[in-house]
């Protein structure tokens, strides 16, 4: 009877699926726990490695442009961009400000940013940004049933640039109306006084004379800024085969243009030509069209300048610079001009696109450097301008980083300067 009964049972299989559920659930638990947690980790990394990328372009990008950044310098950038943007995320999840502070310290124990460079600010130099990090990504309960708790996951990122060998066009729109014959608030160096006459003695019958400071005019800051401009690129190209460059300088009227040549010879001697005591009104179309014209797709002359000297691509760049607003020849703001040159400047920008990027600036989006990297990039240099002036080149820059707007002749001569080592220099790259 009991042999019977005890076969019976080991027989019966009814209730095994039950025990044999029961037994294996928190394992099944787990093993979907990691999928999910696996998942995120991979996500995760993939959102690391961007942030790792954009830091480290951005601090190879800032040494090229700069040119005077040193190596301590840039790699403090490069960490300190890349913790910010990791920050910034973790905040949205909405930790506490004393987790953030935790995340943040382990963020900056566990990343590595070694930035190396050869040459020199006066010769030809390149740059590398390397970037590892290391993250703890916390895993759900789920995957806690099988002992862990968090999973590490790590990136790495590679980024150069240089200060030769970016083969470019460019084209200078420059302000020579009656403003710029006013004082900056920069002192002459060489010459700190002048003496100014005044009327004195019995009934102010007389002549006197007395020092007064001597100001440097907005037009011999912008001849000296130029100058600066003129050395970087020529540093950039001591051969003269990389570089092509033109210039047109405009009162209410557009003066006769310097065309597209390579080096800076007669460009420079056009900028130092520019009256010293200028006068007239303000109009950029003239200088902006003939800008346009010399640069654009439809315009094969550039083209075939640089295929001549193997450049397969080249970048196209206008700088366009005014003290004032759109006034014609009048004292007052003319919206008519205004208008004009601000169609001009899409047009040049829009230049190469493809027609989603156009689609973008017509609707006053910023594009990323990437969409606008086959169009025309506009530098707008807003020299001691009002805010009618201000308003116009910030729509005709290609980005914030294409806008400028200094103060004093010393800003001027740096606006000028960075401008050219940005433009020169060879397109940083990612290298991982």
């Amino acid at each position: 009877m009991k042999h019977t009964l005890f076969a019976r049972l080991a027989k019966d299989r009814g209730g095994n699926f039950g025990i044999m559920t029961a037994a294996l659930l928190p394992v099944l638990f787990a093993v979907g726990g990691v999928a999910v947690d696996l998942t995120q980790a991979m996500d995760e990394k993939s959102q690391l490695q961007a942030l790792a990328d954009s830091a480290t372009l951005a601090a190879a990008s800032a040494m090229a442009a700069k040119g005077t950044m040193t190596t301590a310098e840039a790699q403090k950038l490069g960490t300190d961009m890349y913790v910010a943007q990791k920050i910034e995320e973790l905040k949205k999840s909405g930790i506490s400000a004393e987790q953030q502070a935790a995340e943040e310290a382990k963020l900056r124990a566990n990343t590595q940013t070694l930035v190396t460079s050869s040459g020199s600010s006066t010769t030809a130099a390149s740059y590398e940004v390397r970037m590892k990090s290391s993250y703890d990504v916390p895993l759900s309960g789920l995957t806690s049933l099988l002992g862990f708790q968090t999973v590490r996951v790590s990136v790495e990122s590679v980024a150069a640039s240089g200060r030769e060998g970016n083969a470019l066009s460019m084209y200078l729109a420059l302000d020579e109306s009656g403003s710029m014959a006013w004082d900056t608030t920069t002192i002459n160096p060489a010459q700190p006084t002048i003496q100014e006459s005044y009327k004195c003695g019995k009934n102010n019958k007389q002549t006197c004379y007395k020092d007064v400071p001597n100001y440097l005019t907005k037009m011999e800051s912008l001849k000296a800024a130029a100058g600066v401009m003129f050395a970087e690129l020529e540093t950039a190209d001591p051969t003269k085969k990389l570089i092509r460059i033109g210039a047109d300088s405009y009162t209410h009227e557009t003066k006769a243009e310097e065309r597209m040549a390579w080096g800076m010879d007669n460009v420079s001697d056009y900028v130092d030509d520019l009256p010293d005591v200028p006068a007239g009104g303000t109009d950029a179309s003239g200088a902006m069209a003939n800008a346009y014209a010399a640069l654009k797709n439809a315009n094969v002359t550039e083209k075939a300048a640089h295929d001549a000297n193997d450049n397969t691509n080249f970048e196209r760049f206008i700088v366009l610079m005014t003290d004032g607003e759109m006034t014609g020849n009048s004292g007052t703001w003319n919206s008519t001009i205004d208008t004009k040159v601000r169609d001009l400047c899409l047009k040049a920008k829009s230049d190469g696109l493809t027609e989603a990027a156009k689609l973008k600036l017509k609707n006053g989006q910023q594009l990323t450097e990437e969409e606008m990297a086959k169009g025309i990039k506009i530098y707008t240099i807003a020299f001691m301008a009002p805010d009618k002036g201000k308003k116009l080149l910030n729509y005709c820059a290609s980005g914030p980083g294409y806008y400028y707007e200094p103060t004093d002749m010393t800003t001027l001569v740096e606006s000028f300067g960075e401008i050219a080592r940005k433009a020169a220099q060879t397109g940083t790259r990612l290298t991982n």
